[in-house]
């Protein structure tokens, strides 16, 4: 075997060598990326859920301060029973409990007094 057929089969061997660590590197670095893109959904799902919650119960603590505000009055005046409505839609599609929905219509059942 002559010097340039020694050197084009050493080429040939450790480039299929140099091929193959390349190319299961990548696959450890795209299984790695696959991971870290998987972690990072189930991570934004959890906070969504929190951030949810979060503002079911900010929302849940406007109807009932207003609600009970209003029922003690005994009336509520047309601006207050359209804000009412806003925050109770919000409330409601969120996914609220059944709590919010009886104090609203407790309110709705008031008499309207303009202000």
């Amino acid at each position: 075997m002559q010097l340039h057929e020694v050197v084009e089969l050493l080429c040939s061997l450790f480039g299929t060598g140099f091929i193959g660590w390349g190319v299961k590197e990548l696959a450890i670095y795209l299984e790695h990326k696959k991971q870290e893109r998987e972690l990072s959904a189930e991570s934004l799902h959890e906070t969504d859920r929190l951030l949810k919650n979060g503002v079911i119960a900010m929302l849940h603590h406007e109807l009932y301060d207003n609600c009970t505000q209003y029922i003690s009055n005994g009336y509520v005046t047309p601006g207050q029973l359209n804000d009412l409505e806003y925050i109770f839609s919000s409330y409601k599609d969120l996914g609220g409990n059944g709590t919010g929905e009886v104090l609203y219509n407790k309110v709705k059942a008031l008499d309207v007094k303009d202000d």
